[in-house]
């Protein structure tokens, strides 16, 4: 499955995202999504913290289920991006034999 991703400016680092996207075929939740949100979201939206009963953030299902409240958050363009590229390749579901993390 590959990524198509649209009207991004072309930076030295969105390129460099691209590749790894193409490349690797899918973008894995816990080595290239979540430390976004740990970097931008501890401690509140994770264990122990006031929000995270709410809203997981170390539940790819969340981030998939909640994209636009989450992208407000987010200024980074190339964590944007990355985000968005993995809600992409996950937006119809989990296959069954997908894991969760």
């Amino acid at each position: 499955m590959a990524l198509q991703i649209f009207n991004v400016k072309k930076t030295k680092a969105t390129t460099e995202i691209k590749k790894i996207a193409l490349i690797a075929d899918t973008i894995n939740f816990a080595k290239q999504v979540q430390p976004i949100f740990v970097q931008h979201c501890s401690p509140c939206h994770f264990p122990g913290g006031k929000m995270y009963m709410r809203m997981p953030f170390d539940q790819d299902t969340t981030i998939i289920n909640h994209e636009t409240g989450i992208l407000r958050r987010i200024k980074g363009k190339e964590e944007t991006l990355m985000i968005t590229s993995f809600i992409a390749q996950n937006k119809n579901g989990l296959s069954i034999d997908k894991p969760l993390h």
